[in-house]
């Protein structure tokens, strides 16, 4: 890659994976985890950009979480045609393991659609935030952790 290229990620990178890993945290198919380590092989600081993404695609999955949130159970079965049998066992899912289940939110599609439905159920948000947070948080630091050796990702 042109020295060029590679230092306008380097300068941008944050604010690059700031933004992408929000837009993967929606329904736009991004993965940001080549993206990690797409920017973590340039050399940007481990904890910063774990954090940074962390964030990102926390934003992202909040913005999921208000899509059905703001809407009904009845509006979201239509919209998304989803079956009475469909939306009983989503209920009794999210009944059985509540915010918890925004644990899990960063598996891709599975997760934009369990935000969804955990708005729509109108579950604790601030609970389904912190939970999901941590979630995302366990998977980049993982990554990162996996990348670059555990003990560069405690290098300040």
């Amino acid at each position: 890659m042109d020295g060029t290229v590679l230092e306008f990620f380097k300068d941008y990178g944050y604010l690059g994976m700031g933004v992408l890993s929000f837009l993967s945290g929606t329904v736009v198919p991004i993965t940001s985890e080549v993206l990690l380590v797409f920017f973590l092989n340039l050399g940007l600081n481990a904890i910063g950009i774990t954090l940074v993404a962390t964030l990102g695609n926390t934003l992202g999955g909040v913005t999921c979480f208000l899509m059905g949130y703001l809407t009904t159970k009845e509006r979201a079965q239509k919209f998304f045609k989803i079956s009475d049998k469909r939306m009983k066992r989503a209920d009794k899912l999210i009944q059985k393991y509540g915010y918890w289940a925004a644990g899990v939110s960063f598996v891709p599609i599975f997760g934009e659609a369990l935000l969804v439905t955990l708005g729509v159920m109108r579950v604790d948000r601030y609970k389904v935030i912190a939970v999901m947070a941590a979630g995302k948080l366990i998977r980049y630091a993982f990554i990162t952790a996996s990348y670059t050796g555990l003990s560069s990702f405690f290098d300040f």
